[in-house]
């Protein structure tokens, strides 16, 4: 994470072992992240249709690799975890408004909390 941060890095005699034990390694994995964005930003723009048809294809060729009930059910945690905060921003977000999201997202959370509790209550 270090190596990804833009802020410079004080280490002290309080500072993690692990943050100690990488320290004289950083300034390289640094340029390393630093190369790797801005042969990014350096690369010609992907249109729509192009990304697409690669994620689909990613999708394809790891589609026995995902669970997609895990991946939804870390979703319903995060969701629950910041339910207050994603339906303010929600709320706030013009395009979000007039797809009624937030309303959206409260109906599910009910669905899968009264779910939950016919799951648990049985």
């Amino acid at each position: 994470m270090d190596a990804c941060s833009t802020s410079e890095h004080r280490l002290g005699k309080d500072s993690p072992s692990s943050k100690l034990l990488y320290a004289k390694d950083l300034p390289i994995y640094k340029d390393w992240v630093e190369r790797y964005y801005n042969e990014i930003a350096m690369m010609a723009p992907i249109n729509e249709h192009d990304m697409n048809a690669m994620l689909a294809e990613e999708s394809r060729q790891h589609a026995h690799e995902f669970n997609t009930n895990v991946s939804l059910h870390e979703l319903f945690k995060y969701a629950v975890k910041y339910q207050e905060q994603l339906i303010i921003a929600l709320d706030e977000d013009e395009f979000a408004r007039k797809a009624k999201l937030a309303a959206k997202l409260r109906q599910t959370m009910l669905i899968m909390n009264s779910d939950n509790n016919v799951l648990f209550n049985v």
